[in-house]
């Protein structure tokens, strides 16, 4: 009966021991579904770097949409002047 007692020990302990050099090197929750956080948090970050994309886009198109129209009304500001003082 000692022997199989003392056996049940050494087991114990080498199963303890194999778990915490798991849980080490591997951390203590390793499962599929916390492998497959990181994926989703890269990929949030790339669809807010592509929306950031298209608003800068839109906001240069705009401006530049916003400056052809000043010109455009400034140069007709300045041919009325010009065809005023001709008169």
């Amino acid at each position: 009966m000692p022997d199989s007692a003392s056996r049940i020990v050494v087991e114990a302990h080498a199963l303890r021991s194999a778990t915490a050099k798991a849980a080490l090197l591997h951390g203590s929750q390793r499962s599929p579904r916390e492998l497959r956080r990181p994926y989703a948090g890269i990929i949030g970050s790339l669809i807010v770097g592509a929306l950031l994309l298209v608003l800068v886009w839109a906001a240069t198109k705009i401006g530049n949409l916003i400056e052809e129209q000043r010109e455009k009304r400034r140069a007709t500001a300045t041919a009325e002047l010009v065809y005023d003082h001709n008169r």
